[in-house]
């Protein structure tokens, strides 16, 4: 009995292992394959605030091809991997439908342009190359979009009181000599006791920023805590809400 147990397993081995010889043979390593792949998985695309950025991107091929290689991108939807793709509508940004490495080259890039809508940052693009490419691509690319300001940047904090829709400002340029209106806001109906911030990019000159009261008892502290602020550039240059029927802030940059 022992003896035909250990017929068996000799047999047995004999067999393993011309298998995983007959496996080693014919398997096929990792360089078999065709790589293409985006320089970064991730990066922040930083976007000037109420204008336009553009972004170069590089991509990498792991062979080099005697002749000019073509792959598809693809811009990646907001239910991409349980919902981490693109947010921002196609309306504001632009991306090549492909990229081409030329001929005995590893590598080539191609340019992503995005347009500021106020979606602010927090929001981002997601890249991909597309199923139709022959070559693997593990990873796709995700832009984080950061809002920059090139300028000066102002930021107006209003808490409104109980009464909201009376709440309206105007920002304008040039405030000595000519006047002109560069930014405002109202209807802000439905927002009683609530605060928003409103950022914007200005130039340097003369400024004046003016806020109403359409009742005309300001925005504190009859009928609720409202208050605002302005900030340039970090520092707070006036605060208040106390005040009639309007209250006017001149300022000069630098």
């Amino acid at each position: 009995m022992k003896k035909v147990l250990y017929t068996a397993l000799v047999l047995f081995s004999f067999i393993f292992v011309a298998c995983n010889n007959d496996i080693d043979a014919d398997a096929i390593s990792v360089s078999d394959y065709e790589f293409i792949s985006f320089q970064d998985d991730a990066l922040n695309f930083e976007l000037n605030q109420s204008g336009v950025s553009t972004k170069t991107i590089t991509v990498y091929n792991s062979r080099k091809s005697s002749s000019d290689k073509t792959y598809n991108l693809e811009v990646l939807p907001s239910e991409f991997n349980g919902g981490q793709g693109t947010t921002i509508s196609s309306d504001y940004y632009n991306v090549p439908g492909s990229v081409t490495i030329p001929a005995n080259a590893s590598s080539a890039q191609f340019d992503v342009t995005i347009t500021d809508n106020g979606f602010g940052s927090g929001d981002r693009l997601v890249l991909g190359f597309a199923d139709d490419n022959t070559a693997l691509n593990p990873h796709p690319l995700q832009m984080d979009i950061v809002i920059v300001c090139p300028m000066n940047e102002l930021i107006l904090d209003i808490t409104f009181d109980n009464y909201a829709e009376e709440t309206s400002w105007e920002l304008y340029t040039d405030i000595t000599t000519t006047p002109t209106l560069i930014a405002s806001g109202s209807g802000y109906d439905d927002l009683d006791d609530q605060s928003i911030q409103q950022r914007l990019c200005i130039d340097n000159g003369d400024f004046g920023f003016v806020i109403y009261d359409a009742y005309g008892d300001g925005m504190c502290c009859s009928f609720g805590q409202g208050s605002y602020s302005l900030t340039v550039n970090g520092e707070v240059i006036h605060q208040g809400g106390s005040f009639g029927a309007s209250e006017v802030t001149t300022f000069s940059l630098p």
